[in-house]
């Protein structure tokens, strides 16, 4: 009787999907929200990297209220965990200055964040915002949770003003 029992639970797992209770977006571009089951539907919206989805799993897709993600880039466990979380920093722009940043690198929108203490190449991951990468030094009076984002025009900075948000740092992936 318990065999029979398993292999109905199996069959209709198979045919009605399951529900997640907690996924997370591991994409850390983020996630497409699709209008329907394909990578060629209609993108209406992306889900930010290590956000929390629910809906049913089915084929590859998970169905959820507003559209489908790819079950690909989803999994149980939260991908911060992993990451050693800095606190709520400052999080301020700054644009193109001509020249090449500290490290010797030349800027690159939505890449390179200054810092006065951590060591260049460190990637960061700021919540809201995405992953950064070190490779510039900030005026002298940037502390330690203060970070400087490059966001290429002037504009673009005033309009992101100064916002304070959870910075995570990103574990190293060693060389094999």
């Amino acid at each position: 009787m318990k065999l029979k029992l398993l292999t109905v639970t199996i069959a209709l797992t198979a045919i009605l999907g399951t529900t997640a209770s907690c996924e997370f977006v591991t994409a850390k571009e983020g996630l497409r929200l699709r209008s329907a089951p394909s990578i060629h539907a209609e993108i209406l919206d992306v889900i930010p990297f290590a956000t929390e989805v629910n809906g049913k799993i089915s084929a590859g897709w998970m169905k959820t209220e507003d559209g489908y993600l790819s079950a690909e880039f989803l999994s149980k466990d939260n991908p911060l965990d992993e990451y050693q979380a800095l606190g709520n920093w400052r999080i301020t722009a700054y644009y193109e200055t001509g020249l090449n940043t500290a490290s010797g690198s030349y800027p690159e929108e939505h890449v390179t964040a200054a810092h006065n203490t951590l060591p260049f190449g460190t990637e960061l991951y700021v919540a809201g915002y995405g992953f950064w990468t070190v490779q510039d030094r900030g005026p002298g009076s940037m502390g330690t949770e203060w970070m400087d984002i490059y966001l290429g025009d002037y504009s673009t900075c005033v309009q992101f003003g100064e916002k304070h948000a959870e910075v995570y740092l990103v574990p190293q992936k060693e060389t094999p």
